[in-house]
């Protein structure tokens, strides 16, 4: 299975950093959603670092829009971390499903931390390089 980290950082208010490392499909969209939805319930902000990120398949995005779609409602942040270059198969699924407008995209880590903490995320999609 492709690893999955979880990283809490407790600064105020407190958000975690999942980041995805390599290929991820059907396989281990379970565990990328287990991990999500127990980050939600624990009421904490998201931020998924793709940068290492490889591949993902469309299970893998449903469970990202899923977490997105339920951070919303529950007022809380949720932003994507991209690599920069934007030739790579992440941005180009977001692309091609039109889905990468409804997520708030950072190039930085920083940056992304700092917007979900701040809740400006979650009305609109920021790009952000």
């Amino acid at each position: 299975m492709a690893p999955i980290a979880v990283t809490l950082a407790r600064q105020s208010p407190p958000a975690a950093v999942v980041t995805l490392v390599g290929e991820h499909d059907a396989y281990s969209a379970g565990q990328i959603e287990s991990e999500l939805t127990a980050l939600l319930d624990e009421g904490l902000r998201i931020v998924v670092d793709l940068r290492d990120t490889a591949f993902i398949d469309s299970t893998t995005l449903s469970v990202l829009l899923g977490a997105r779609l339920r951070a919303e409602k529950s007022a809380l942040g949720f932003a994507l971390v991209l690599p920069e270059r934007e030739d790579t198969q992440v941005h180009q699924i977001l692309d091609l499903t039109g889905l990468g407008a409804t997520f708030a995209i950072f190039g930085k880590l920083d940056a992304a931390l700092a917007e979900v903490r701040a809740g400006r995320v979650d009305d609109r999609p920021v790009r952000a390089a």
